[in-house]
């Protein structure tokens, strides 16, 4: 009892615990939503449904432009001056929001000809309500963050999903579950945004009444640069395989791969709870402490991965049971992702430490290496060998990534020591 008491007084693992739960909580409420969807929708439909599900978190991420970060780092190393810190966030996220918005809305249509995909163009309204929602949904959740409130957090997105699992049960308890009518659930992050409105105002009249010193602006400046463009590759990366795949195949293949993708969020949600707890905490800590940490972290992910492992064969049983004949070709791709994904894992604590070592860089040349390797590996095997191979791109674009990573970040961990004895 008394070990547990000590974990839990600490606050790195309080709030991972936080995190770990709302995140298992959250999968759980969007995998049931997802087995619903896409029974009801069917390969087709789904497909489509897939495709703007995931041009909604592909624009919102991508236009971020690695700015929550930027924002949570700083506002937690000068916390006198974070709301003028978020103020910058904030401004620079609507104008580039406006911007995109303005884009899709004159030119939307030309551009879904262009790539083939004009059965869309009738559901570019909901495009850009989803993006307006998400890009404020952004700074909500990176505010509450930096400030390491974790638990309202949690329950604002459990609240969120669970809103959005309702709706669909209702959806299909009228028999109202098509695709005209699911495309509404768009409305709910913006809807739980307009609570955050107060804050707003706030951010922008600090930062208006109340500018940033020089020193900060160039910090901010100086890492953002590096923040921006590992989010380029960042965001790239996370669904370059779909987009790619979509020149070549139907709507129901579409489906089929979105599915195995979300399934496999049943493990890439831990990279994704490790980083929001991790980077907080970790910029506090001088340059040793960090390497200590990242030793202690490293070894307790090992094993959990190992243990995640077991999931691979599973899949095979469990897909047929849940989703039923039609998507049993989702089987081998999702096998391919889980091991993707439990590779990130294992890579987390690295990168944090990294990030918060102020060395970016190397997170920057792994990505851009991986957006070339799936490229290539893509256009050169999935035209002729199938879908699967989209997958096996990312898989081993991963495991080059890794390797540069942990390959830069032992040079620089050796140099810290050398440093630090040399004193």
């Amino acid at each position: 009892m008394k070990v547990f008491k000590n974990y839990y007084n600490n606050i790195l693992f309080r709030n991972l615990s936080i995190v770990f739960c709302e995140s298992i909580v959250t999968k759980a409420l969007s995998f049931f939503s997802i087995l619903i969807l896409s029974k009801s929708l069917g390969p087709e439909d789904y497909g489509k449904y897939s495709f703007i599900f995931v041009a909604v978190a592909f624009l919102s991420a991508f236009f971020d432009f690695g700015m929550e970060n930027t924002a949570v780092r700083y506002s937690v190393r000068d916390k006198e001056y974070r709301n003028e810190i978020f103020g910058l966030y904030l401004l620079i996220k609507i104008i580039i929001t406006t911007f995109i918005i303005m884009v899709l809305w004159v030119f939307g249509d030309q551009i879904f000809f262009l790539i083939g995909k004009s059965e869309i163009e009738q559901f570019i309204p909901f495009l850009i309500i989803g993006f307006l929602g998400e890009s404020l949904f952004f700074v909500n959740d990176t505010f509450l963050q930096a400030i390491q409130k974790f638990k309202l957090r949690a329950m604002i997105n459990i609240l969120r999903y669970l809103i959005l699992v309702v709706g669909i049960i209702i959806l299909k308890l009228n028999e109202l579950l098509l695709l005209k009518y699911v495309f509404y659930i768009y409305f709910l992050p913006l809807l739980v945004s307009l609570f955050f409105t107060f804050k707003y105002y706030m951010f922008l009249k600090s930062f208006f009444s109340f500018k940033l010193s020089k020193k900060i602006t160039r910090d901010i400046y100086q890492y953002g640069k590096w923040m921006f463009l590992i989010s380029i590759s960042n965001n790239t990366l996370g669904r370059i395989d779909f987009f790619l795949i979509s020149f070549w195949v139907s709507y129901q293949q579409i489906g089929i791969y979105n599915i195995a993708f979300q399934l496999s969020a049943i493990i890439s949600f831990i990279p994704f709870a490790f980083g929001k707890v991790l980077l907080p905490k970790m910029s506090e800590l001088s340059q040793l402490e960090i390497l200590e940490s990242t030793n202690k972290i490293t070894k307790s992910v090992l094993i959990l991965t190992i243990g995640m492992s077991c999931l691979v064969p599973i899949v095979h049983f469990l897909v047929p049971i849940l989703l039923g004949e039609k998507y049993i070709d989702s089987v081998e791709i999702l096998q391919v992702m889980i091991i993707s994904s439990l590779i990130s894992v294992v890579l987390v604590p690295i990168e944090q430490a990294v990030y918060s070592l102020g060395k970016p860089v190397f997170i920057t040349i792994g990505k851009y290496v991986q957006i070339v390797a799936i490229v290539f590996v893509i256009i050169f095997t999935v035209p002729f060998f199938g879908l699967i191979w989209a997958a096996i791109s990312v898989l081993i674009a991963r495991i080059i990534y890794g390797s540069i990573l942990i390959k830069f970040y032992l040079q620089y961990k050796k140099n810290i020591i050398l440093k630090m004895k040399g004193k």
